[in-house]
């Protein structure tokens, strides 16, 4: 079957006149007030061409140093973007006004690669008030009690793995989060670090982290590039994010099917009140938010408890005091294990995400901010705040 796509004259005047409407809106949606400071920017292009693609938030943090403001202002081809780089700014816009700034941009290139219908990516309305409330629900303070005992044994699990065959020791803590999402999420067991479920995850976190920055691509600054040939936009990130739609739609499809076959009897009769996409996009979110991040957080951890033995040695003696020698700890140990807690902390101030690194690494608010140190919270030093967002983009209570 022969394609047939615009002509070179059509697309040459749909630039043109692209062109047309980015300089007339630069001239009449003028902000009447000003904006924070940032650096300087070039006519039509604004900051397009200074926009960090790589290590965003160390560019964004000297940018905040430089003009002495903890927000910062860039803006790209007409779309403006803030940055804020305290705790203290994060939590009075983030949260005091969250109503306001629970939006997001829309990350075209996300959806090109199949994240459409997941909360995470997804822009405020009704589907996002509706995905965001199943899931505030789900995961709840309460709720979330019920999944102690899974998240125990398959740490037990892990643990046992990583004694007996340490050379493999990080893929025995891919299948320790990925299991632990799936039964959550579908219901469904992995029964060995070999789980061909625990591919089909690691294949979907790989794409999503691997595609580009989202919100700076050629195809989120002007989306209709999306339903051209790659042949005609030499894009990298727009033909990544096609080639590798098929991790994503896996991720999606075959474990919900799996889930639903074996729950075909219970559902017959029942009122369906979301659409199977809506379905298999709120169990995505949970695993691509889920597995990914506790993987780098214990990969984290076993770094800095190999480059602190003595910080380790601290932590094995609390547990032996608390515990007695061999006992694991159970989630109502925790409150007894506050070296521990302070352990967990910094791990989640030295795992950082989007910009939070300039929050978690505010000199101003943490001595020697890029140490790890367990004892700066003994000293009066806060946790650190933003590690799963703020307001109502937050996935926790």
């Amino acid at each position: 079957m022969v394609e047939h796509y615009p002509s070179v004259h059509m697309l040459g005047s749909a630039l043109v006149l692209a062109s047309l409407l980015i300089f007339w809106a630069h001239k009449h949606f003028e902000p009447t007030l000003p904006l924070p400071p940032g650096p300087p920017s070039e006519f039509l292009l604004g900051h397009t061409r200074v926009i960090p693609k790589e290590n965003a938030a160390k560019t964004y943090s000297r940018w905040s140093k430089e003009y002495n403001s903890d927000i910062i202002h860039v803006k790209s081809l007409g779309r403006s973007t803030i940055v804020l780089h305290s705790a203290e700014v994060a939590k009075d816009i983030l949260e005091k006004k969250g109503a306001n700034f629970c939006d997001r941009p829309r990350f075209t290139l996300l959806e090109v690669m199949g994240w459409g219908r997941t909360l995470t990516f997804m822009p405020f309305g009704k589907r996002w008030q509706m995905h965001r409330r199943f899931l505030q629900t789900s995961f709840s303070n309460t709720n979330v009690r019920q999944w102690h005992e899974l998240q125990r044994n398959e740490a037990h699990r892990a643990i046992k793995s990583i004694i007996e065959r340490p050379d493999t020791w990080e893929k025995s803590l891919r299948r320790f989060a990925v299991a632990i999402v799936l039964q959550v999420s579908y219901g469904k067991e992995v029964s060995s670090d070999d789980d061909p479920y625990i591919r089909i995850a690691n294949d979907a976190m790989y794409a999503t982290g691997n595609g580009g920055v989202p919100a700076n691509s050629v195809v989120d600054l002007v989306p209709f590039v999306r339903y051209l040939p790659d042949w005609l936009v030499n894009d990298w990130s727009l033909r990544f994010a096609r080639q590798w739609r098929w991790a994503i739609t896996k991720l999606h499809d075959i474990p919900f099917a799996a889930a639903q076959a074996e729950r075909y009897n219970e559902s017959q009769g029942q009122t369906q009140e979301w659409s199977l996409e809506d379905i298999k996009g709120a169990a995505g979110a949970v695993v691509i938010a889920g597995a990914d991040t506790t993987w780098a957080t214990c990969v984290i951890f076993i770094l800095n408890m190999v480059l602190h033995p003595e910080i380790q040695k601290k932590a094995q003696d609390e547990l032996d005091a608390v515990l007695g020698p061999g006992k694991s700890p159970k989630f109502s140990d925790r409150p007894s294990l506050p070296y521990i807690e302070h352990i967990v902390q910094e791990i989640y101030r030295t795992v950082v995400y989007a910009n939070s690194y300039a929050i978690a690494y505010d000199e101003r608010v943490y001595q020697a901010p890029h140490d790890f140190n367990p004892d700066r919270y003994a000293a009066g030093e806060p946790y650190a705040v933003g590690n799963f967002g703020f307001g109502r983009r937050c996935v926790k209570d």
